[in-house]
């Protein structure tokens, strides 16, 4: 019985050696691999439709870090709106980078040499990193008493048994043959040397000086492949089937949770996490004894992994972000904390900001969020003692006077004021359960404040409603209750806009449509209108450049959410969207 593919795509008709080759490779890896298969175009539509991905197939189940796209572009669904708002990213094969590249590197050109043989499948994989000896580095150069010796903090680091590759499926075998072997006359004539080994009938030629991802390469399992060494391709060659990263748990239990529109995946391994927060833990970059990195340690331990994808949609393009934990390894503590976690911010809440806003932030604040933190503070006696003598010196009580209170859902708002002295302004808005004990801690609070600072405020009418407000010249700060809405605003016409916008965010298309590619429920939503943002630089600013501003005008806001806590499978989620519109 044939395994499902954990990964499906969606159906879619001369070199120095370095003392440490991370960068290279990596480097290597996105200048040289993705650039040259972007350039796929409508070859490799059709492949699509015609297999599933067979790479995590071929690859060790230990996998660390699993990256795969699919080759076109052109033809996706929902593409038309980018191919009219960037028509040359479709054209990428043709460009003077992707050609003066594969010539200078490779001695090769795109049309003659790439696309009779490049196939629908493409991915990247890295294994055998040294973990501890990584997180070690990041610990130390996070010392401020110890600062980096080099600009490179990793210059140090053992990458010797790293595994790196560049997979790209094969549709016409003869062809890419033909291309290993003129790139590979291309390397020799400008100096370069090789080695070449067998296994299972498969030549595999590696390179005495290059320590980049293309370092080895050979024509196996129909795919070619480039890596970083011969050993790896050697596994690759001879990877079983039942001890395949297709196999693992831990990729089956991340990729099985991702959006099935993704045309580009990049995979975490949970196990990998985990000792690389372990080891910030044993080296003493992170304390234990922080109840919050506490909880991130104890969250990392039961993380099955991380995955990272995009879509192209509708409305733009659409990047989701998927951890997902093994419940049963949690501690009973941190699975009841992060179980009880409920989304609590309705999708109005932001959708009531004006429509002129720059940008909305809609959030919860939880009902047990002060006593969480007098809980943490007992833990520390002296600081405990410290804030009561506070409190009794200022004559209040944060329990009466905010925790009691100071709960619910929450937004925040900047919006563009027509003012010299005040060219932007916002508000903060809390819709508080209990707006009794609200007015007596805000007028508790506000008479220290006063007190404090000398500044006083005054009564002043906002249409038939009257706030508190310190007002000088075109500066407003000040307060007031719209219904059970606390407001404090900076700007009389955002305090104006948070008691009565003319018009809603929520009758927006663009951010109607972005509402809905988010998680729902979730626990809130940032919105930032890049339109409205780039008009009011302008207005604040020197123009941009016209060009410049040509290139960014498609792109109108970004909108992203998540969802609160762990669901019952044990997954977190989160969304971004870009949202394009051609001009």
């Amino acid at each position: 019985m044939t395994t499902p593919d954990p990964f499906p795509l969606p159906p879619v008709s001369s070199t120095e050696p370095r003392r440490s080759p991370l960068f290279l490779i990596i480097g290597g890896l996105v200048i040289g691999g993705l650039l040259i298969i972007v350039g796929g175009g409508a070859l490799v539509w059709s492949m699509i439709n015609q297999r599933g991905s067979a790479i995590p197939e071929l690859l060790p189940a230990e996998t660390q870090i699993y990256a795969a796209i699919t080759p076109n572009l052109s033809d996706l669904p929902n593409i038309d709106r980018l191919r009219r708002a960037f028509p040359e990213t479709f054209d990428y094969q043709n460009t003077d980078q992707t050609s003066d590249f594969l010539q200078e590197r490779f001695g090769v050109t795109f049309a003659d040499d790439i696309a009779p043989w490049i196939g629908a499948e493409v991915a990247v994989a890295v294994y055998g990193l040294p973990i501890e000896r990584l997180s070690a580095v990041v610990g130390e150069s996070s010392n401020p008493f110890n600062p980096p010796a080099t600009l490179n903090p990793l210059e140090d680091a053992d990458l010797r048994n790293t595994n790196v590759l560049l997979i790209v499926a094969v549709r016409d075998q003869r062809a890419a043959q033909a291309f290993l072997d003129k790139q590979r006359t291309f390397r020799e004539a400008q100096g370069e040397r090789f080695t070449n080994s067998t296994t299972n009938g498969v030549t595999i030629y590696e390179s005495e000086s290059d320590e980049t991802a293309f370092a080895a390469f050979a024509l196996a399992r129909n795919m070619v492949v480039f890596a970083n060494n011969a050993a790896s391709i050697s596994t690759l060659i001879e990877q079983r089937s039942e001890t395949a990263l297709a196999r693992s748990a831990q990729f089956q239990a991340v990729s099985q949770r991702l959006p099935t529109d993704r045309i580009g995946t990049i995979y975490l391994a949970g196990d990998g996490l985990a000792r690389f927060i372990d080891s910030l833990f044993a080296s003493g970059a992170l304390d234990e004894t922080v109840p919050t990195l506490a909880d991130t340690q104890s969250a990392a331990q039961a993380m099955q992994g991380v995955g990272f994808t995009m879509a192209v949609i509708e409305s733009g393009l659409r990047f989701d972000a998927v951890t997902v934990f093994d419940r049963n390894r949690l501690s009973n503590a941190l699975r009841e904390q992060l179980g009880s976690l409920r989304p609590t911010v309705s999708p109005e809440r932001a959708g009531d900001v004006s429509s002129t806003a720059i940008g909305v932030f809609s959030f919860g604040i939880p009902a047990d969020w002060g006593q969480r933190l007098r809980d943490q503070v007992e833990a520390e006696p002296e600081t405990a003692n410290a804030l009561r003598d506070l409190e009794d010196s200022l004559n209040i009580s944060l329990d009466r006077d905010l925790f009691s209170w100071f709960h619910g859902e929450g937004v925040i708002a900047l919006l563009p004021i027509d003012s010299v002295e005040l060219p932007v302004g916002g508000y903060f808005a809390l819709r508080v359960a209990d707006r009794s004990a609200a007015e007596r801690g805000m007028q508790r609070l506000m008479e220290l404040a006063e007190d404090l600072t000398g500044i006083r405020t005054g009564t002043t009418s906002l249409g038939r409603t009257q706030v508190q407000a310190f007002e000088e010249g075109d500066f407003f700060l000040g307060y007031g209750f719209n219904g059970n809405d606390l407001v404090i605003a900076v700007g009389r016409p955002a305090m104006e806009a948070a008691f009565g916008a003319e018009q809603k965010l929520s009758s927006v298309a663009t951010y109607a449509n972005a509402l809905k590619a988010m998680p729902s429920p979730n626990g809130g939503v940032l919105y930032i209108n890049l339109t409205a943002a780039r008009r009011w630089f302008n207005q604040m600013n020197d123009p941009i450049d016209p060009e410049l501003e040509q290139r960014l005008a498609p792109f109108t806001a970004i909108t992203s959410s998540g969802t609160v806590g762990i669901d019952d499978r044990g997954v977190m989620r989160g969304t971004l969207l870009l949202s394009i519109e051609p001009q």
